[in-house]
């Protein structure tokens, strides 16, 4: 007999805890607390709309420059790790977690927009280089930190961290965008599609039933008004007969 494949298949392991993460509904709360009144708390509304739309890791953000993004084609690239000691030790690093990470990905145009008008207010203070800084230096993880309680604590609602921001994104892609795990994993910058399974398989639960009311209405099921085969040596079968069942059927019946 022929080996299964599905038998060979392994169950998708199980990865670490989840961090905590924001809803949609939570995010737009924490939207609603910040101001652009300001060039300090602007900077504060576009990196939280920025990490929350793209999925991306602390390190990656901070590295990111304008060089990097296409707002004519709306097309973002990380290429660039950041390691940072403090505002005069720093460095970029051309490496990433892995090779799916080296990345290019779509931008929003509501993103798009809150960028070309971020760019433009940052040029008036004489920052051109780093996409999320109000002085020319990196954004980094402790300052990152800081704005999340702070604003955490204003919206009401629960305090999450840098990778939280991450793990909204991938909540805000599966649960409200109905994404698949390709999709997912590739603007996440995953090894594998695996690894994304391995901590976001549970969020793909609703999915399903986003799917089964997709169905309805999707084709056209309409029977034929009357039937066109030829029940050749199976007349039994023809019509709404029932009492031409075969005998071994009709014996059993009696039998029960």
């Amino acid at each position: 007999m022929p080996a299964t494949p599905s038998l060979k298949t392994k169950s998708v392991p199980k990865g670490k805890a989840t961090a905590k993460y924001w809803t949609k509904e939570e995010f737009e709360k924490v939207l609603s607390s910040v101001s652009v009144s300001s060039f300090y708390e602007r900077l504060i509304y576009v990196t939280f709309l920025f990490f929350y739309r793209m999925g991306c890791r602390v390190s990656e953000a901070g590295a990111l420059k304008w060089s990097d993004v296409d707002l004519n084609n709306g097309k973002v690239r990380f290429i660039n790790n950041l390691h940072y000691k403090n505002k005069m030790e720093y460095k970029l690093v051309p490496y990433l977690k892995n090779d799916s990470s080296r990345r290019t990905l779509t931008l929003d145009d509501e993103l798009v927009k809150v960028l070309k008008d971020w760019k433009k207010v940052q040029l008036e203070y004489g920052v051109h280089d780093f996409v999320l800084s109000y002085d020319n230096c990196p954004l980094n993880k402790s300052t990152l930190s800081k704005w999340l309680k702070r604003y955490s604590k204003l919206a009401g609602v629960p305090r999450i961290d840098g990778r939280g921001l991450r793990h909204s994104n991938a909540s805000y892609l599966i649960a409200e965008l109905g994404a698949d795990v390709l999709t997912v994993s590739h603007r996440l910058g995953h090894k594998t599609p695996m690894t994304t399974l391995k901590y976001y398989a549970h969020m793909f639960s609703n999915n399903d039933i986003e799917l089964a009311s997709k169905m309805e209405g999707s084709m056209d099921i309409s029977p034929a008004e009357r039937s066109k085969v030829s029940f050749n040596g199976n007349q039994h079968l023809a019509g709404n007969k029932i009492d031409g069942l075969p005998n071994v059927c009709q014996n059993r019946k009696k039998a029960s």
